[in-house]
């Protein structure tokens, strides 16, 4: 029978407060073998502190990564690669205050990867503070050391792309976004969940940028696929349908839109529940195109 065999097997997963008790048993062996600011050491003490960050303990994670960090600094220098890798992981379990001079540290390194993470993350800090202006030069230097570290048509490439894409006007950033479909459709394959967001994206900037048949076509591809690879009632779904409906009802076809969406409200219905706030701008757009006057 297969539940004994399977409760077997759960039974010998790893508690994680017992490889709490590992990490911290071999943190401690190292700083007697090697002293306080070793290189081993402090790859103990990194081993931990990202196990921590795995956790969610984003407190234990910064105290143990200060430490790992102050070890690499002792260690290696301060601008080492791996000090610089370091910091970048403390900067991930900080608060944006925190995180904004270790991640601007990190985009010093020699390590292109490194960098760009870290350009990458300082302009997230300043898209999520609505600052599309200040995030945009971040990522154009993402996406160039991106380029340099891993080729132009790697994976990290065209989420770079997508990111930039964000930060810059509709038009500018269509180019951005097929490039980036490209890459997805050969490195995923052309039905894959991942490369049809990005064919969504592209839909919304050709959308934005009056390209409305265009747009259409994207984001029923789009669509096709995330009903084909994540289900019909993913939330995916319903922001596709969306897209569509609203580039619809700017053609003109009031019954076309009707249909997507209803089909949106349906999904998010099922999803989030009929009260949702998802649910209700679902509702919104449709009552909106209802009311308009023929």
């Amino acid at each position: 029978m297969l539940l004994p065999a399977l409760l077997i097997f759960l039974a010998l997963q790893p508690d994680p407060a017992m490889l709490r008790r590992l990490f911290e048993d071999a943190l401690v062996r190292a700083q007697r073998q090697y002293g306080p600011s070793d290189v081993h050491t402090a790859r103990a003490a990194r081993d931990l502190g990202l196990f921590l960050a795995r956790q969610g303990d984003d407190a234990g994670a910064r105290q143990t990564l200060s430490e790992t960090v102050r070890m690499d600094e002792a260690a290696l220098g301060p601008n080492a690669p791996q000090t610089l890798s370091d910091a970048a992981d403390l900067a991930a379990v900080s608060s944006p205050s925190e995180a904004q001079p270790l991640w601007l540290r990190a985009a010093a390194s020699s390590d292109g990867a490194i960098a760009a993470r870290a350009l990458g993350s300082l302009g997230d800090l300043h898209a999520a503070a609505g600052d599309r202006a200040g995030a945009a030069p971040f990522y154009r230097r993402a996406l160039a050391k991106q380029e340099s570290a891993t080729g132009a048509t790697s994976e990290a490439v065209a989420v770079r792309l997508n990111a930039l894409a964000t930060a810059i006007e509709p038009k500018d950033a269509i180019p951005l976004l097929q490039r980036a479909l490209a890459i997805d459709r050969r490195a995923l394959g052309p039905r894959h969940p991942e490369a049809a967001s990005t064919e969504a994206n592209l839909a919304g900037s050709l959308a934005l940028s009056g390209r409305l048949d265009e747009a259409i076509k994207a984001a029923s591809d789009a669509l096709s696929i995330f009903q084909e690879t994540l289900g019909p009632d993913h939330p995916r779904c319903a922001v596709t349908a969306n897209m569509i409906a609203d580039c619809l009802a700017a053609k003109g076809d009031r019954a076309g839109a009707e249909k997507m969406y209803r089909l949106a409200i349906s999904i998010d219905e099922r999803a989030f529940g009929p009260n949702a706030p998802q649910t209700a701008e679902d509702r919104r757009a449709l009552n909106e195109l209802l009311r308009a006057p023929r």
